[in-house]
């Protein structure tokens, strides 16, 4: 499948510069160039909408055809899709993915290939330290990173010894990730870390061991943590090789989208005739589905998926100082305070996730406005040139807003930075589960 979305991407690339080298030799003296909202033939403005990669644009068109919304955008809806010719280009990989032949034999193959492996899977109940995988049927994100580490703390207050596991995608470097080794957070990342493991080593505060391969990962943490009650495994679900004791299944808000395999939609693997897994954890939507949008499970899927289930609420959102983070302080404000600390300055905001489009829509919905840049995920800014194009705009950046997986990817910013964190609490059911789990049945 990587080799197909490589082969994607460069043939919407060889359409675009055939389409930009054809723009070249057509330009019109009266026409503009944009660059970072300003044009060379109007005032300077720094534009509101969202600049994006071709490849970020292509991911959120993707989440956009799995997940279709359903009725109007507000006015102030974000979107990461551009229009004209760059945007009918993006429109017709979208098809071809989704809705040709191609893309549908594709998700058949996939759908095919992903029954048989998770029919080899085997939970081994008395495995010694139990593993515990977090994961979840869709791609572009669900927020397991978050619970990871709100699961990890939760269990570390019980006295739990733990440590961690993760695929490090989007970084280089493998193996056990020693924070203390570096100065900062962005030392570590600029070393080769990803940003997801960067961000689980310091908020869980727990051993973390990277690597694609999850039993070599996990062969390296026995290797080396000789006294552990549990290991938890950000991600891992459908890794057939990586041994497991337990399986927690996360479905945030959006649910299944249209229940297609990938490439033609968001699954994994397919729900139908699935090994269930032990615990379900489902995301109740902030506000009622608009029509065409309700894609949550029944419950005889949600019986059929796991044998325990629990209902969340939708994680809210909090602002910190980057500077108070990363010296250890917890002073977190909520939306509503940071819309007010903020109002009237000019903010820039930075969203390098799967779901940028959706956290820009969210805090526009607070009234909370920036001028968005999403370098896609996994992916970090030239912030010092943007900064230096908006002043020469003459608009001035006031001060910065990025997510947590962001704040790891830069050094020090000559501006205030605030960092956006997700509220995830540890389930108290889940918790006890896993507290019994890693100690073991009682032999009084």
């Amino acid at each position: 499948m990587a080799l197909w979305y490589a082969s994607w991407m460069q043939l919407g690339k060889q359409a675009l510069s055939a389409l930009d080298s054809s723009r070249k030799k057509t330009k019109t003296p009266g026409e503009s160039t944009k660059v970072l909202g300003r044009s060379s033939d109007s005032p300077a403005t720094v534009q509101q909408t969202a600049p994006a990669t071709f490849r970020s644009s292509l991911e959120q068109a993707l989440l956009a055809a799995w997940f279709p919304s359903g009725g109007e955008p507000s006015a102030k809806h974000h979107s990461l899709v551009p229009r004209g010719a760059v945007g009918a280009v993006i429109g017709a990989l979208v098809w071809l993915v989704t809705r040709s032949w191609l893309g549908l034999a594709a998700a058949q193959a996939v759908e095919r290939l992903a029954s048989k492996r998770r029919a080899g899977i085997t939970i081994k109940q008395d495995q010694r330290p139990p593993v515990v995988i977090v994961g979840n049927l869709v791609a572009g994100g669900s927020g397991k990173t978050p619970l990871v580490i709100a699961l990890a703390k939760a269990l570390r207050q019980r006295g739990l010894r733990i440590a961690i596991l993760c695929s490090g995608y989007g970084g280089k470097l493998e193996g056990q990730l020693l924070t203390d080794h570096y100065a900062s957070p962005f030392d570590a990342w600029r070393a080769g870390w990803s940003d997801e493991a960067v961000l689980l080593a310091i908020e869980s505060a727990c051993p973390l061991f990277v690597g694609r391969d999850r039993s070599a990962a996990l062969a390296l943490c026995l290797s080396r943590q000789a006294q552990l009650d549990l290991i938890l495994s950000d991600d891992g679900l459908q890794h057939r090789g990586l041994e497991r004791a337990y399986e927690i299944l996360l479905v945030d808000s959006r649910g299944l989208g249209n229940r297609r395999c990938l490439p033609a939609g968001p699954l994994r693997e397919p729900v139908r005739n699935r090994k269930p897994s032990d615990y379900l954890l489902l995301r109740k939507p902030s506000a009622r589905p608009k029509p065409g949008q309700d894609f949550m499970l029944s419950k005889i899927e949600i019986n059929a998926l796991a044998r325990s289930s629990q209902w969340l609420p939708e994680p809210g959102l909090v602002v910190m100082d980057r500077r108070d983070w990363l010296a250890g302080r917890a002073d977190a404000i909520t939306l509503t305070q940071f819309a007010e600390r903020v109002c009237g300055a000019n903010l820039l905001g930075v969203a390098g996730i799967a779901q940028a489009e959706a956290l820009a829509n969210a805090l526009a919905e607070q009234g909370i406005e920036a001028h968005w840049q999403f370098p896609g995920d996994h992916r970090a800014l030239d912030l010092d040139g943007v900064l230096a194009t908006a002043s020469a705009c003459g608009q001035a950046i006031d001060a910065i807003v990025m997510t947590a997986k962001d704040a790891v990817k830069y050094g020090d910013l000559p501006l205030t930075v605030y960092v956006l964190f997700q509220t995830h609490s540890a389930p108290e059911p889940l918790c006890l589960a896993l507290e019994h789990i890693a100690r073991g049945p009682s032999t009084s």
